[in-house]
């Protein structure tokens, strides 16, 4: 059976015609790539080349015998690469649990990032409540996971916040306040809120809530939904109003409108944050967690632009 150095010799001899170059690109002696030619067509039993003082061509069989060795070496070379990639971090599967507020704006631009740095790693996606994400992490379904804050810290999980986002009013397009530039908190007092239930999403829930507060009330009618959707599909349909991130505004179903805060102070926002195993050290979740960090810095300098402008 040819070993590889054979191939490597016969496909550069192969490619350049001319021992002379092809032992010099290969960084060896003429002699030594001649014995290495010699010695494949005694082990096929065929000529590969004819051979004159002044040429060097391919027979027919060594031109057939080219195209596989080329194959043989380039799947050689990728199995290396791929074996490399594998044991620095840079393939495999990687999971992401996600919040439903994330994935508006703050997901599909972390992800378009991790492609572009780790285009051999597949992705996965888990959308989780506050109650499933601490266990699908400890028990290895995804590897990080994006929440709200604030959160329950539980041991053997790390988190880190990487984003504040200003919180921003829904109202239905038919509200008084509707065509207003922007609305003071204080002027939704008597309104139905729509919130999600505490166990979808604690931090969001906890920031709605926190921001009432600091504008003088506790909202009195609240209707509780599952997703964050959920609630601009309401408010559309005239049944509440509510607070959310800002990046939400892209969701834009007929009847509801998202207007900007009086928010002198800048208390109305919320933070986004991710979270891993606490002995996790890949290479992959430590490049993904980096990529939330540019992204977070990237965000809040827009909305610092937007707010000035």
């Amino acid at each position: 059976m040819p070993n590889i150095p054979h191939l490597e010799r016969f496909v550069a001899v192969a490619e350049e015609l001319n021992f002379r170059r092809a032992a010099a690109r290969l960084h060896i002696t003429q002699p030594r790539v001649s014995e290495s030619i010699r010695q494949l067509e005694e082990e096929l039993g065929t000529q590969l080349l004819r051979r004159t003082r002044q040429s060097v061509e391919l027979t027919d069989a060594g031109l057939a015998y080219l195209g596989r060795a080329q194959l043989i070496l380039s799947q050689l070379s990728e199995a290396a690469h791929i074996a490399l990639a594998v044991a620095h971090g840079m393939r495999g599967h990687f999971v992401v649990g996600f919040n439903p507020a994330s994935s508006y704006e703050v997901l599909p631009r972390l992800l378009r990032q991790f492609h572009d740095r780790f285009p051999d790693v597949s992705l996965g996606f888990e959308e989780l409540t506050t109650v499933e994400r601490e266990s699908a992490l400890l028990q290895n379904r995804i590897d990080v996971a994006l929440f709200l804050a604030p959160t329950i810290s539980r041991p053997g999980i790390r988190q880190k916040k990487f984003l504040r986002e200003p919180l921003i009013a829904v109202l239905p397009d038919d509200h008084p306040l509707a065509r207003e530039p922007e609305i003071d908190l204080r002027q939704l007092r008597d309104e139905t809120f729509i919130l999600l239930h505490s166990r979808q999403e604690t931090g969001n829930r906890a920031r709605v809530m926190y921001a009432c507060q600091q504008a003088g009330f506790i909202p009195n009618g609240v209707r509780q939904i599952d997703r964050i959707h959920n609630a601009v599909s309401l408010i559309a349909s005239g049944l509440g109003v509510a607070l959310c991130p800002a990046s939400l505004r892209l969701f834009v179903p007929p009847g509801a409108i998202y207007l900007p805060l009086k928010d002198p102070a800048s208390k109305f926002y919320v933070e986004y944050g991710i979270s891993c195993r606490s002995e996790d050290e890949s290479a992959i979740t430590a490049g993904f967690i980096e990529i939330t960090r540019e992204v977070g810095r990237s965000m809040m300098q827009e909305h610092d632009s937007s707010l000035t402008s």
